[in-house]
């Protein structure tokens, strides 16, 4: 069953991450089981990079993490990271739709998922406002380091950072809400994408 592995890399501030994320992309390019990664810094803190990575299942992404290619990878993160990444797996219903994350913004929201049903209302509304090219959600696999607990993550796909700023209501599903936007189209020179 095809997972998303989502994946944020909190780069040092300033850092030239340029380089070392055009060799991890390339590196996911060639895996076994790999089937895209859409990318791109966090529009409210540059710092964070965020990589949502298609995997046909999980044991395809582990067979990568288990290979010497991970290993290099990795070192080439490691001198641009101020700190450990966030990796999770999410299960999203309907599957990372493309026209979400080929939005112009996507807006990324993460809850508890003890609040998914509120989650999941609230996107789907947002589906007939104006600028909003589709939404999507689902819960993490397993709990979530630093959250104690699952997670869900809804992803919004808007015509530009300001259509979501203008349309989208405030998420009030309790005070545990993170919500970013990310520009998942995110050119990196000398690199076309996935």
């Amino acid at each position: 069953m095809p997972v998303t592995e989502r994946l944020i890399l909190p780069v040092q501030s300033g850092a030239d991450w340029k380089e070392p994320l055009k060799f991890l992309l390339q590196t996911l390019k060639k895996q076994e089981g790999n089937i895209r990664t859409r990318w791109g810094p966090h529009s409210e803190n540059v710092d964070n990079l965020e990589l949502l990575i298609g995997w046909e299942s999980e044991a395809a992404q582990q067979t990568f993490q288990n290979s010497s290619d991970f290993g290099t990878v990795m070192s080439q993160l490691k001198p641009i990271l101020r700190e450990e990444p966030t990796v999770y797996f999410v299960q999203f219903v309907p599957y990372a739709p493309k026209e979400v994350i080929d939005a112009s913004i996507v807006q990324v929201i993460t809850v508890p998922a003890s609040q998914e049903s509120a989650i999941k209302s609230t996107i789907e509304s947002y589906k007939s406002v104006s600028g909003c090219t589709g939404a999507s959600s689902g819960l993490s696999l397993a709990e979530v380091k630093g959250k104690g607990a699952k997670v869900c993550v809804a992803v919004v796909g808007w015509e530009s950072l300001e259509h979501s700023q203008t349309n989208a209501t405030k998420v009030d599903v309790g005070s545990d809400v993170e919500v970013h936007h990310v520009n998942f189209r995110y050119p990196v020179k000398g690199f076309r994408g996935l």
